[in-house]
């Protein structure tokens, strides 16, 4: 009496183009996340900098946006700024230390004129480094850290089924 015995499934572990694309999309997320904690750490460290006042030199919005039917340059913001920490003068051009999107370009412009005095909070060590409002965004401090979260994730998964099989 003949057995016949089969062998049970066994997933190919070749590398395959699911499987590479997966790792590459999770290191890629893992450089985000790398990116995105360094500039949350930034961002909250920036809350406890000094500041001084600084002179606006240059105030522009661009990117067209339909408000109230008419279509506006609102969706970007420029901004440049001069000051001076001890005796040394400096110029900078970061608004906040996330992307200003619309309304809150808007915000921005409608508060602020060129030429004006605006508070400048900068990084004592490194004086060069600096800002027009402190801290990570408001309403959602924590938006690239999960963005890159979900990029290391969804990598990982399609990684894995891949791995075994079940994709690719």
């Amino acid at each position: 009496q003949a057995i016949l015995v089969t062998r049970a499934h066994v997933p190919d572990k070749t590398m395959n183009l699911s499987m590479i694309a997966g790792a590459v999309f999770a290191l890629f997320g893992l450089a985000l996340l790398r990116h995105a904690w360094l500039g949350h750490k930034l961002a909250v460290a920036s809350l406890g900098w000094p500041h001084v006042n600084g002179r606006l030199t240059e105030l522009n919005l661009w990117g067209k946006r339909n408000i109230s039917g008419e279509m506006r340059d609102a969706e970007k913001l420029v901004v440049a700024y001069q000051y001076e920490v001890g005796a040394q003068k400096y110029t900078g051009s970061s608004a906040c230390l996330y992307t200003l999107m619309y309304p809150e370009t808007m915000d921005f412009a409608e508060q602020h004129a060129v030429n004006s005095s605006v508070k400048v909070y900068y990084n004592p060590q490194a004086p060069g480094t600096s800002v027009l409002m402190p801290g990570p965004r408001k309403a959602k401090p924590y938006s690239d850290l999960i963005l890159a979260c979900l990029c290391v994730v969804t990598g990982m998964v399609v990684a894995i089924l891949a791995w075994f099989g079940l994709i690719g």
